[in-house]
């Protein structure tokens, strides 16, 4: 093996140590649980509406008080749903045209959803992402990796775009198990706030992949359940002392 041919391979570990800011391309991660549909459309539709009425002005309130200096459509998150019904169970946060968050569940995943706990859970960890600027964080890492990627393949000879597109990819990725965690902190206080329980709410993890792989970007599920139960327990504590547990990711 010739030394710029090792050397590109390495690029994906090079990238990854590149410090880069924490702040997703337009759509981050979806979330994409693997278990087919338990309930009839209708059904879900009316358990969807029913908590997106309580998640929705928790979530916005809780979103315009962590960014008091941001503009108004920031934490003014809009709630659709894909009723294509060939897609499969998928969930995610991304930016509209008029720059306000969009918060998508498709047809399937919301008749994969057993139970309003879920259902609560799962908007609150999506507005988590925007909560967190998990979108604009992983446009910078996204840049910042192919820059150096880029600089990397030219060191040793190679293809430019190849290093570009291979340190956009890490660095894009490099953080996203991390986003993960944090939007399921976020989304912890978020459905504990409108009154239901995460700790039911992160039972669909059980029906959600997790891998351990550099470039996967969702944790394993045994690690999220253990940080919705820590995150919750703390919140719990704090309520039993009449307190209101700020949000922290």
């Amino acid at each position: 093996m010739n030394l710029s041919f090792r050397t590109l391979l390495m690029l994906p570990f090079l990238v990854a140590c590149v410090e880069t800011s924490q702040e997703p391309t337009q759509k981050p991660t979806p979330t994409k649980p693997t278990t087919t549909v338990t309930r009839s459309a209708q059904s879900g539709l009316a358990a969807f509406a029913r908590v997106s009425r309580r998640i929705e002005p928790i979530a916005e309130k809780s979103c315009r008080a962590i960014h008091k200096s941001k503009g108004a459509k920031f934490c003014d998150f809009v709630i659709k749903v894909d009723h294509n019904p060939k897609a499969p169970a998928n969930a995610f946060q991304s930016i509209g045209k008029d720059g306000r968050p969009v918060l998508t569940f498709n047809i399937n995943m919301i008749r994969s959803i057993q139970n309003d706990h879920e259902i609560a859970f799962i908007l609150g960890h999506e507005t988590g992402h925007q909560i967190a600027s998990h979108l604009v964080k992983t446009r910078n890492n996204q840049v910042a990796g192919a820059v150096v990627g880029g600089l990397l393949a030219a060191i040793v000879g190679v293809d430019v775009s190849v290093g570009t597109d291979l340190g956009g990819l890490v660095g894009a990725r490099s953080y996203s198990k991390d986003f993960e965690l944090q939007a399921d902190r976020i989304g912890t206080h978020i459905a504990s706030r409108a009154g239901y329980d995460p700790r039911i709410g992160a039972r669909s993890f059980n029906r959600t992949k997790g891998s351990n792989g550099f470039l996967s970007t969702h944790p394993p599920t045994q690690e999220r359940i253990n940080t919705v139960a820590q995150t919750d327990a703390k919140i719990r504590a704090a309520r039993a002392n009449g307190q209101l547990l700020p949000i922290a990711w």
